[in-house]
């Protein structure tokens, strides 16, 4: 026998034996899972899988757009409210402020309404407001209040200025509000906090007082309006 045929006949006997591999042993039986040889499950499955990988994309794919829908909608009604009030801002950031009050309560999952409504009982979305006892902005903080929310979150602090910035403000009086809802573990309670102070509302409570109610009202009820109206 010459090399040539050797060779022939060896690559026969290994393509015979990967075969009898293939198929479940040199022995020529047939491994089979529910009535389906081995191999071919195998390959089902893997075609179930890609199916299944495409339909969970495709799903996501629908949900981030339905995400991204319901966002722009929220972030329209937002801005729908803002320009019924003289805000001092210029277009750029007038436009921007719904983004930020979007972003800062998706944060601490806070309804973006109901900031809104805060901010619109604090200062009517005027940016320079200033009250008599130095509260400043869209969500009429506090220096002192600022500069301590500031350095809980890192913002940076520049003094009052960093007060009559919009995204600044909107920042902190977001992580204040979530912080007071911490505290009190009630939303009414913490708006009236918001407004009177937390220090003041607890010696109330203490002290077993009638407890404000008027500015948290006024607030929800603005918070209502606004989720209901169809802007």
């Amino acid at each position: 026998m010459d090399i040539n045929s050797s060779i022939k006949n060896l690559t026969t006997l290994l393509s015979i034996l990967v075969v009898f591999g293939f198929l479940g042993g040199v022995s020529g039986s047939i491994n089979y899972l529910n009535g389906i040889p081995t191999f071919y499950s195998s390959a089902i499955t893997s075609l179930d899988q890609r199916h299944f990988l495409k339909i969970n994309r495709e799903q996501e794919y629908q949900n981030s757009h339905v995400t991204l829908r319901e966002e722009q909608r929220i972030k329209n009604k937002i801005f729908d409210v803002i320009s019924s009030y003289s805000t001092g801002l210029d277009g750029a950031s007038l436009s921007m402020i719904p983004h930020w009050i979007y972003e800062e309560s998706q944060k601490y999952d806070t309804d973006p309404f109901l900031l809104t409504a805060l901010i619109v009982t604090e200062s009517s979305f005027n940016n320079w407001a200033k009250s008599r006892q130095g509260a400043l902005g869209l969500m009429q903080i506090r220096p002192r209040t600022g500069h301590a929310m500031a350095t809980e979150v890192n913002l940076p602090w520049e003094g009052k200025p960093t007060l009559f910035k919009p995204e600044s403000n909107i920042a902190l009086g977001t992580y204040y509000l979530n912080k007071l809802q911490n505290r009190f573990n009630d939303l009414k309670l913490a708006l009236e906090a918001y407004n009177h102070g937390p220090t003041k509302l607890e010696r109330y409570i203490q002290q077993g007082k009638r407890l404000p109610v008027d500015y948290s009202n006024k607030v929800l009820k603005i918070y209502d309006l606004i989720r209901s109206s169809n802007a």
